[in-house]
């Protein structure tokens, strides 16, 4: 099991990983990104269903690795054309999300190619009010979903999705007031892995009774506190 991570991802959560199986993959900075943010995953790559898209002219500059993971991950590689900026919205076009059969996504900035993508395998597309999706929910095995995003919340809610609502903040990403609870985990199989330690944050007790209630339990990968790597993104 391959585990994609960004280039600063903290050595404590890199150790838990490898302790428990995972090669972890470093990805490289995407010189078109906002600096903070350049090396997550959730803005580089778009994985589903054995397919993996990438901008092309990152795949250009990063083509051995992302080669290398797709061969060893068995993927198919989807190039994307469009571009990306420093500036928000242009800088998260790839950062959607998918729930059971629904999309997750943000119509200012998602890929027009993901749009498309979704539209023709008849998928219900929600538009959400925030760009960062995938950063801003962290995903449960049954399709619930955790965010501080209030207005993400409220469609969500109003969609079926049952979500929980947690305390904004509380999460690291240096550059920026905090992170996000998305990007500060990801989710293999039944288990939600934290970049960090859970237990610090103040609503860590509901986050784990939420997550037992939808058949996933929580996994703390290290000992300070959260720490938004754009996403643990298991392939």
């Amino acid at each position: 099991m391959l585990c994609l991570c960004d280039y600063r991802t903290p050595a404590d959560v890199l150790s838990s990983l490898k302790e428990r199986g995972f090669e972890t993959l470093l990805m490289p900075a995407d010189p078109s990104l906002p600096d903070p943010v350049n090396g997550h995953v959730d803005l580089i790559v778009f994985i589903y269903r054995g397919d993996i898209t990438v901008r092309h002219d990152y795949y250009r500059q990063n083509k051995a690795l992302i080669d290398a993971i797709c061969k060893k991950s068995k993927m198919h590689l989807r190039p994307s054309y469009s571009s990306a900026s420093k500036k928000y919205p242009f800088d998260c076009g790839l950062c959607a999300a998918v729930v059971g059969e629904k999309f997750l996504y943000c119509t200012k900035s998602t890929d027009i190619s993901l749009i498309s993508r979704f539209d023709t395998l008849g998928y219900k597309s929600i538009d959400l009010p925030q760009g960062y999706v995938k950063c801003s929910c962290a995903l449960l095995a049954d399709g619930a979903i955790i965010t501080a995003d209030r207005g993400i919340a409220k469609i969500t809610q109003a969609e079926g999705i049952d979500t929980l609502m947690i305390t904004p903040g509380h999460i690291d990403l240096p550059g920026y007031d905090y992170g996000f609870i998305g990007g500060a985990s990801g989710l293999c199989g039944n288990t939600l892995y934290f970049s960090g330690n859970l237990e610090l944050h103040p609503d860590s007790e509901a986050i784990k009774d939420f997550a037992l209630k939808h058949g996933t339990k929580c996994v703390s990968l290290g000992e300070n506190k959260l720490y938004d790597v754009g996403s643990l993104v298991f392939i």
